[in-house]
């Protein structure tokens, strides 16, 4: 039961969507409106990671360590910049 503007309650259907689902009305949906604009977000990092995924799947071992020392050197750096941003010496 929801309510309504006029303060009485209305029963409403309430529906369990796919992922695939969800991604369709997302991605068709007006990115003005806040979640629909996450949603998209949501999606795209998504996407991003498992084309990472599968790119880091092709390298060699010696590929993937570097791979893998650089996005750590990338975190820290962030991670740094962020302490010192918030006043950690």
């Amino acid at each position: 039961m929801v309510e309504i503007g006029s303060g009485a309650k209305r029963n409403v259907d309430d529906y369990e969507l796919s992922r695939y689902a969800c991604y369709l009305i997302v991605m068709n949906g007006d990115p003005r409106k806040e979640v629909i604009a996450f949603g998209q977000t949501y999606f795209a990092v998504k996407t991003r990671q498992q084309e990472l995924i599968e790119d880091y799947e092709k390298l060699t071992e010696e590929q993937k360590r570097l791979a893998i020392r650089n996005e750590m050197k990338r975190h820290n750096i962030a991670l740094a910049d962020a302490a010192h941003k918030a006043g950690v010496q």
